[in-house]
């Protein structure tokens, strides 16, 4: 065995993965990984050469037999998405592949499963979620490589599943790194130029690779440094990686407005606050309380009251500075955070205050008033993010109140 395959068999012996390879024509075990004859208790040297059929049972053979029917020149790979249990480990669920290798001595047969019990289990305990677990499992087929880096950087070897994964075939990579090398992004560009010079990296990391079709994947890399070598595994995380986004973003953002909720202003602010301490400058946190909200939902339904808070979180937006913080902090309660001096605030709160004017239209063309109480605070009221948050409540209390004065019969407060 040459220095190729003898690496290339080390690299799949570390796999968890079960790999065989068998020919079409007998159905005879040409190779199988340690994880492979693992679950026959045996080493490989004592499977190879043996007929599939003596080593697996009926049911076993039967689907063996089903895929091999399938696969062909014009058919070179077949991906089984449900998982199938494993007869001699209980408990046990595999997920398998198998792709068609034509050669001048008779097809052959690459299998390969991978235990997804764990994944086959959540699938089960959240059925909910099945649909989207199930689309994400069925595009989630690791690619397996090894880099040698001595004498000169060379790619020894690509599974064929990065073709499914990318669209780009294992010929596109070459054996050098240039075509890797251009479709990575400058992030993992630096990473693997780090990696290559011998520099310490994680362990395990995501990185973007541009797909055939133009399209940006996300990798899960695991690697680990061998003799001379980098070897691991990449997971295609492209909707797990949305989705954990998706997530963050709402655990953030108010769902209805989209302005950051009470645990984002809590957090801007802080980080506002420590930023200008250091550099002097005015912070300044108004708040503001609608007037007569709680009527408009009493009146034409909370419909119409989400209509009138969505409308007015966007004139918020649209009347604030881009570095600014809008925030809804519950019911018809919003707070503004901006650096500037006394003037600047005082020009701000004109412009929202004229935003403010206008009715707001309800999708049945009736109009309904968003003016608003608003109350501000500054840093020289309070240092901390409690202490204005409370300034600015208090002052925007005492407006209401002033407000309420004016015009006897009206609510006290709006929703809180």
């Amino acid at each position: 065995m040459d220095d190729h395959y003898r690496a290339l068999a080390e690299t799949l012996d570390l796999l968890t993965e079960r790999v065989a390879r068998y020919t079409v024509d007998g159905l005879v075990l040409l190779y199988c990984n340690r994880a492979w004859a693992a679950q026959h208790e045996s080493e490989p040297a004592e499977l190879i050469g043996r007929r599939m059929d003596e080593l697996l049972h009926d049911g076993e053979m039967d689907g063996l037999r089903a895929q091999v029917s399938k696969l062909g020149p014009d058919t070179p790979f077949l991906y089984d998405p449900v998982p199938r249990p494993s007869p001699r480990i209980p408990d046990r669920w595999v997920e398998w592949a198998d792709r068609y290798l034509p050669g001048p001595d008779g097809a052959h047969i690459l299998a390969v499963g991978r235990d997804v019990t764990e994944r086959h289990a959540a699938e089960q305990q959240l059925a909910v979620s099945e649909a989207l677990f199930r689309e994400l499992a069925d595009r989630s087929a690791d690619a397996v490589w090894r880099l040698t880096t001595h004498p000169a950087p060379h790619l020894a070897y690509l599974s064929p599943s990065v073709e499914r994964m990318t669209g780009w075939a294992r010929e596109d990579f070459g054996d050098d790194l240039t075509h890797l090398r251009s479709i990575l992004d400058e992030d993992g560009l630096a990473l693997a130029e780090r990696a290559l010079r011998g520099g310490d990296g994680p362990p395990r990391f995501d990185l973007r690779v541009r797909c055939a079709d133009g399209a940006w994947m996300v990798l899960e890399l695991q690697v680990s440094r061998v003799a001379g070598a980098l070897q691991g595994t990449g997971r295609d995380v492209t909707e797990i990686r949305r989705l954990q986004a998706d997530l963050a973003d709402l655990a953030l953002r108010d769902p209805l407005t989209g302005l950051a909720n009470r645990r984002l202003l809590d957090v801007l602010l802080h980080a506002t606050l420590a930023r200008t301490r250091r550099a002097g400058t005015p912070v300044v946190v108004t708040y503001l309380d609608l007037d007569g909200f709680k009527s408009i939902n009493d009146t034409h339904g909370h419909a119409a009251g989400d209509v009138v808070l969505i409308e007015v979180a966007r004139r918020l937006q649209a009347t604030v500075r881009e570095a600014d913080v809008v925030a809804r902090r519950g019911g018809d309660e919003f707070v503004v955070v901006h650096e500037s001096d006394p003037a600047q605030s005082e020009a701000l709160l004109r412009r929202v205050r004229e935003a403010l004017a206008a009715p707001v239209t309800l999708p049945d063309g009736t109009t309904v008033p968003c003016g608003a109480s608003i109350g501000s605070a500054d840093t020289s009221q309070a240092r901390d993010a409690a202490g204005l948050l409370a300034a600015a409540d208090q002052a925007m209390y005492v407006a209401k109140r002033a407000r309420t004065h004016e015009r006897p019969g009206h609510e006290d407060r709006g929703v809180r």
